[in-house]
């Protein structure tokens, strides 16, 4: 302040460096107070960032683990399947449906504690978690993949070009000149794009996917205006013969729509495989197969081998497929076995083995005779399809979580089929045809041989599980 009186006092104030490093001691401590808050600040942030990515290596850690424990039961499942396998009267005991239940059954950690579960219970339950030494959660599902919808049976085979083969073709066109492929004989048409008799594995998984991918595509313009709007004109033959084209070798496909499909490809320069597909999400890569089409059915698709037609599972249009000639009634009556009906009070009996399917489909409701069952049969045989009350192909989903951290992995596990060993030492048929048509024994002068009873099949053995596909989510 300037005191008129002592104008010297006032310029000595002025001048006075007195508490100026007071001044600077607290400037100093504020710039440290915001550093320290700036430090603390990344520090706790850096903390949250290690922790989440803890959280996420332990979820991985977690969900690696569930599909390991899948494993080792699809190992003991595979043991079970074999000793039942080998033993008839196990078998008959215990079939293989039971077991697979027992595999397909879920898993979950920490384990749910019931509702109604007593104290003990609960304590028990409590102690054996407070004593383990897994951190965050796990679920392992394990589902069954059957039916025999697979892209990949499209894929067409070489006819066999023998001469054994070529004099039943030239004979089979003198029966019936009328025929454009000799190799067609025997064929009878069942009707409404239902398969033919002797069909090849191609032809029924052809018109297979068309018929579920019509009715998938009417389902869903029946609830979608957009969707009926967009794709009402769409042709199912031609996406299935589009798909037909990508998996097949360039050289094998001779369809007459073949210069269309090859310009569609042309104009997405898109290149096709000409290969089998390993991945269901190959079927994005066709020019006229939408995200919406293929979202439609690659849920209902599998591009592994499934080889295992599961009877417990079979759909109407399943049925239909293997027996062409069945009617509705039959489909009505076939379902109601298996699955049973409330309203009438029929209790469900699921199949325990092929005898109890082939009792009630040629016995009990005479949908085909005995040897049209069993040419079926070996057609499917023949096509690498058998039918059984359990499968050998799964999916496996595990999925593992640390507090907000989730991960998934998703598995298609296969148990393979080991190979039938080749007979050994198989004798040459004779050179002079006259010895070979004469009779050996007189007891069976029209076989020229001992009556032998018809040889049984050998068990079927399964080898280790192993990853064909995996998926990470």
């Amino acid at each position: 302040m300037y005191n008129k009186h002592r104008p010297g006092f006032t310029k000595a104030v002025l001048k006075s460096e007195s508490g100026i490093a007071l001044m600077m001691v607290l400037g100093v401590i504020a710039i440290l107070t915001f550093l320290l808050a700036d430090f603390t600040f990344e520090t706790k942030l850096n903390k949250i960032k290690i922790y989440n990515q803890q959280d996420k290596i332990q979820a991985r850690l977690n969900s690696e683990s569930g599909l390991h424990f899948a494993m080792g039961k699809l190992r003991l499942y595979q043991e079970g399947r074999n000793k039942l396998e080998k033993e008839e009267s196990l078998k008959n005991a215990f079939p293989t449906s039971d077991l697979e239940a027992i595999l397909t059954s879920p898993f979950m950690y920490p384990l749910p504690t019931p509702k109604a579960a007593s104290i003990i219970q609960k304590t028990a339950l409590a102690e054996f978690q407070k004593n383990t030494m897994f951190r965050g959660e796990v679920s392992v599902t394990i589902t069954k993949i059957s039916g025999f919808l697979n892209p990949n049976g499209l894929r067409l085979k070489p006819k066999p070009t023998t001469q054994s083969t070529q004099d039943q073709d030239q004979a089979a066109a003198d029966v019936n000149p009328d025929l454009d492929d000799p190799g067609e004989t025997g064929t009878t048409d069942a009707g409404d794009g239902a398969p033919k008799k002797n069909e090849t594995a191609d032809v029924i998984i052809e018109k297979k996917l068309v018929s579920t991918l019509e009715r998938l595509m009417k389902d869903k313009s029946d609830t979608d205006e957009d969707f009926h709007s967009k794709y009402a004109n769409v042709d199912a033959a031609y996406l299935v013969k589009e798909l037909k084209f990508f998996v097949n070798d360039s050289s094998k496909f001779t369809d007459a729509q073949r210069p269309e499909i090859e310009a569609k490809f042309s104009q997405k320069n898109i290149t096709p495989k000409h290969a089998p597909l390993s991945s269901i999400d190959e079927l994005y890569l066709l020019p006229s197969w939408d995200d919406s089409i293929v979202n439609l059915i690659k849920d209902r698709m599998s591009v592994h081998e499934v080889s295992v037609i599961s009877i417990n599972e079979l759909t109407m249009d399943d049925l239909k497929i293997l027996f062409p000639t069945v009617n509705d009634v039959q489909v009505e009556q076939f379902f109601k076995h298996r699955d049973g009906d409330p309203d009438k009070q029929i209790k469900a009996q699921k199949f325990k083995n092929a005898e109890e399917f082939k009792t009630v489909v040629v016995s009990n409701l005479n949908i085909v005779s005995d040897t049209e069952y069993n040419d079926r049969i070996n057609e499917l045989k023949q096509a690498g399809l058998t039918i059984d009350t359990a499968g050998k192909l799964y999916k496996v989903n595990s999925r593992g979580s640390m507090n907000d951290a989730v991960y998934n992995v998703i598995a298609y596990i296969d148990l393979p089929i080991k190979p039938a060993a080749k007979k050994a030492g198989t004798a040459k048929a004779p050179v002079n045809p006259d010895e070979a048509a004469a009779p050996t024994n007189p007891d069976n002068p029209a076989t020229g041989s001992p009556d032998k009873k018809e040889e049984k099949a050998p068990p079927v053995e399964l080898l280790s599980p192993r990853v064909i596909e995996m998926r990470l989510e």
